[in-house]
């Protein structure tokens, strides 16, 4: 069994124009729909950050008063998670307009730009999702390290 063959962005544009017989707004509709699945699983990864948020505003005093390392661990684990955020944020989830920042005369042309930004997206997508989980697994260490110490916790209420 083979895997998936590789091919350039041009190739890709090229085998696109042809398959759609030259049908600009079909093309572009097949790589929006790309664009919107990438945008969806971005909004799915900023979920699951938000619920390491809340859970520290819920119990995160609890954690980190069990040692300096659950501190550091939740702290670090929310950097990274909130740092991986921001870059879904801005390179995923910005809006841009086909009409305004792709298109061009040429349907080949039009849609190497949007396939570019598509890949690109992927790309940033895989790095924050990537960022996120490794936030979460450091995160996690930390909510560990609380439940690995049964004594109980006085925390000051302030």
């Amino acid at each position: 069994m083979s895997g998936p063959i590789k091919c350039t962005i041009e190739q890709e544009a090229a085998g696109l124009k042809q398959f759609f017989k030259g049908d600009g707004p079909a093309a572009l509709a097949l790589v929006e729909r790309q664009l919107n699945a990438i945008h969806m699983r971005a909004q799915v990864v900023i979920g699951f950050a938000a619920v390491a948020v809340t859970t520290t505003g819920f119990s995160g005093r609890l954690i980190a008063g069990t040692s300096v390392v659950a501190q550091i661990s939740i702290i670090a684990g929310l950097v990274i998670i909130l740092s991986s955020c921001l870059s879904i944020f801005l390179r995923v989830l910005r809006v841009e307009w086909v009409v305004s920042r792709y298109l061009h005369h040429d349907l080949e042309t039009t849609l190497v730009r949007v396939l570019t930004s598509r890949n690109n997206k992927t790309r940033a997508y895989r790095i924050g999702s990537a960022g996120v989980f490794i936030g979460l697994t450091v995160y996690a260490f930390a909510i560990a390290i609380m439940l690995l110490n049964p004594e109980p916790i006085t925390v000051p209420v302030r």
